[in-house]
């Protein structure tokens, strides 16, 4: 999952016209999140309890990205994509981080 979120805000920090120019770009980002979304249901199949253990992290809509871009990619609206990573996705990347310093400090 922080790798995946990495990954965005680096294609992201290459600034809005090299997302709208490059179909590269818009893609590295749209597979990252499918990568984020794999990344949270596999975590929370693993471990369901993670969900109640660490709330500020958005599991159901990384998941739910994961899905829509999977098998709705046709439908996907680019503003909302760029939206979405550009905001969303740091936001969760935060969330995910406290619980994975949680869990190392064996709070979690």
């Amino acid at each position: 999952m922080r790798g995946a979120a990495d990954a965005i805000a680096g294609y992201i920090a290459r600034g809005r016209a090299a997302f709208d120019a490059d179909p590269a770009v818009a893609d590295a980002v749209l597979y990252q999140l499918v990568i984020l979304g794999e990344a949270t249901k596999a975590a929370l199949q693993a471990d369901p309890s993670l969900a109640t253990r660490f709330p500020a992290v958005p599991w159901s809509s990384m998941a739910r990205v994961r899905d829509r871009a999977a098998h709705h990619y046709y439908k996907l609206d680019r503003d909302v994509l760029w939206e979405t990573s550009r905001t969303a996705v740091p936001a969760a990347a935060v969330a995910v981080e406290a619980a994975l310093q949680a869990v190392a400090r064996g709070e979690g």
